[in-house]
């Protein structure tokens, strides 16, 4: 049976609240709305709210509703909710399921723009290792807008162990690194069962992981620069995968 587990975070803004409210990977807690705020205008969240229990809902005035967010920006909507996470590693019979890798990933805009940019790009699921990495927090959510909602997050004790996993369900692996052996990433085939893996901030794709994989590709840089940040890189290889995927 697969062990899941809760993460308590908080949200604000009608799109990230409006898709946490629809999504089956979140528990709703609270929600807390402004009269007369755009929120309490908005005909989607309306129409969520009339499905949840009425004790959930919190209708409140501008300065009651100030004292619970510290920010002008929340379009009158705030949610206190739990998100699921999983440690049993899917299995799919899709022809080009994906999945996304993070070797270490520590900062929470990164793995919150990863989320969303992954939700986007039609990838599964996200896999993070449960240790010396940022889980799911409010920050995560957050910088995600929504997308903490729409696509599974899976947290692993070994990634050499996922690969395994992932090779005998006929996966292709490929690490993106910086080195020498390195392809080109434009001239990976990344359609079919495809895994994708990033380093972290500071060190980057582990020599085993980096060894367990099937292919090495980099993205050429210039202006002597060395990298790009995590959260780019998954970006540009995402939506190459998705291009290649769809002509």
């Amino acid at each position: 049976m697969d062990k899941i587990t809760k993460h308590r975070i908080s949200v604000y803004g009608i799109n990230g609240c409006h898709d946490a409210i629809e999504s089956s990977l979140v528990e709703v807690n609270q929600v807390y709305i402004e009269k007369n705020s755009p929120a309490y205008d908005h005909k989607g969240i309306q129409k969520l709210i009339e499905n949840i229990p009425q004790d959930k809902v919190i209708i409140l005035d501008g300065n009651s509703f100030r004292e619970k967010i510290d920010t002008n920006r929340s379009q009158g909507i705030l949610i206190k909710a739990q998100v699921s996470s999983f440690s049993s590693l899917p299995t799919t019979e899709k022809k080009n399921a994906c999945y996304v890798i993070l070797d270490q990933v520590q900062d929470p805009h990164n793995l919150g723009q990863i989320l969303r940019i992954c939700a986007g790009g039609d990838v599964d699921g996200v896999i993070i290792t449960d240790r010396n990495s940022v889980s799911m927090t409010s920050a995560v959510a957050q910088v995600s807008q929504g997308g903490f909602a729409k696509i599974p997050l899976y947290s692993i004790v070994n990634i050499n162990q996922a690969i395994g996993h992932f090779k005998d369900n006929d996966f292709w692996i490929t690490s993106f690194e910086n080195n020498i052996d390195s392809q080109d990433w434009h001239s990976i085939d990344l359609k079919g069962r495809s895994i994708l893996i990033f380093g972290g901030e500071g060190n980057g794709v582990s020599k085993q992981v980096l060894k367990n994989s099937d292919f090495t590709a980099t993205i050429p840089m210039s202006n002597n620069m060395n990298s790009l940040n995590v959260s780019s890189a998954v970006s540009a290889i995402v939506f190459e995968r998705l291009r290649q995927v769809l002509i």
